[in-house]
């Protein structure tokens, strides 16, 4: 312990006689780290949003969504595209074993809103009483689409918030009519903000009785996706395999044919998401090693340079008795306690800009101890890669060499 604190200390000494070399090397090396903190930091940040999103939408690990149309999540498919579920589906599915609830919905085209002399244009769906428990959204006032709305096509509606702002302003919408289209309805409810999610805003939605949207809307009654609460999230692919088996069996699919539907479960979104976010994770890691390489480089170099206007001291050093292993672990050491610096440093700047951009720019980002462990290791084993040619060159100084 005595020759590790006597090491430190003759180091920290050496550096502060050096500070400007010192502060040369650390710049590189903060930059490299900072660029690394942010992108961890923004990385957790953006799972946490998406954990927290799919939460709000009622996405859990005992649910799994059903949309129409054949493909693989995360493929983009054509503008248009079959719509394959029907009711009867929805029904057959709700027998199966381990379905506790289906929730079907039926999307409608954006459609132009008109409420006195204002209009919007608009989503607007076709939903059941079980549509907003399903996705935890509850209502600010008013009541939910009910059965009986359901069984008489009623031509209710409720609104999002976004839509009430540019259709009613700071009126109060309930009880209020409007027009989807050239259909009247009544204003029954307003939903509670969800805010937007990415490009879109949650809130520019009108909510109908599911059978209204498809006698009076679409005219068709076909169903865009359902959502299937298990009683049991444990048996999520045994229950995903029974309910595969029925739809094809209800569409009439020969082996071989591809699905006409797709199944998402939580597990897979969120596989996709970290799929398509690593790239650009991995590119901008990239970024920031080659950042710190080349600060590794400059370490290197600068220290070469000081170890040779620091030739007369360590000529000084080896005459009164110093052995090489001592000077080279002393060069070691200045090498690390610079790296280590240059990283702790580094980790306050990228913390401070990950404040920045949640506060400026609005993006998320978390604090990991991961993250702090590996701008610390990534800095430490820069310091003692790059250190090892100038510990080397200064240990192998001939003392009468150096003292000359």
């Amino acid at each position: 312990m005595s020759l590790a604190w006597r090491l430190l200390k003759t180091a920290v000494i050496s550096l502060w006689a050096f500070r400007s070399y010192a502060a040369l090397m650390m710049i590189g090396l903060i930059i490299g780290i900072a660029s690394l903190t942010v992108i961890h930091q923004i990385g957790q940040g953006a799972q946490q949003v998406v954990s927290s999103r799919m939460a709000s939408m009622g996405f859990g690990a005992d649910a799994f969504y059903i949309s129409s149309g054949g493909g693989r999540l995360g493929v983009r498919r054509g503008m248009k595209r079959a719509i394959t579920l029907t009711p009867q589906d929805a029904a057959s599915i709700s027998q199966v074993d381990g379905v506790a609830h289906v929730v079907p919905h039926k999307n409608v085209a954006r459609t132009q809103v008109t409420a006195g002399g204002n209009n919007t244009n608009t989503r607007v769906r076709g939903a059941t009483p079980g549509w907003a428990a399903a996705r935890n959204w509850p209502l600010l006032q008013g009541r939910f689409v009910s059965l009986t709305d359901i069984r008489q096509s009623a031509r209710v509606a409720v609104l999002g918030t976004t839509v009430v702002r540019e259709l009613f302003g700071d009126v109060d919408p309930v009880g209020r009519r409007l027009r989807i289209g050239r259909t009247p309805f009544i204003v029954v409810g307003v939903l509670k903000s969800k805010g937007s999610s990415g490009w879109r805003d949650r809130d520019d939605i009108i909510l109908v009785p599911l059978s209204t949207a498809t006698k009076r809307l679409s005219r068709d009654d076909k169903l865009s996706g359902m959502r299937v609460t298990m009683t049991d999230a444990s048996r999520v692919e045994e229950v995903k395999t029974e309910v595969t088996n029925v739809l094809r069996e209800n569409h009439s699919l020969l082996p071989g044919v591809p699905d006409d539907f797709l199944i998402i479960t939580p597990d897979e979104l969120m596989k996709l998401i970290t799929r398509q976010s690593r790239s650009l994770v991995a590119m901008l890691t990239f970024v920031s090693a080659v950042s710190l390489f080349v600060s590794g480089v400059v370490i290197m170099n600068i220290m070469l340079v000081a170890v040779s206007e620091r030739a007369y001291e360590i000529g000084v050093r080896r005459a009164v008795g110093a052995r090489r292993r001592d000077i080279l672990y002393q060069i070691l050491m200045e090498s690390l306690i610079v790296a280590a610096a240059g990283g702790v440093c580094g980790l306050l700047v990228g913390l401070l800009l990950s404040y920045l951009a949640t506060w400026l720019l609005a993006i998320p980002t978390a604090f990991s101890p991961t993250g702090f462990l590996w701008a610390l290791g990534f800095s430490a084993g820069v310091g003692l890669l790059f250190g090892v040619a100038p510990a080397k060159k200064a240990a192998g100084l001939h003392p009468v060499e150096a003292l000359r």
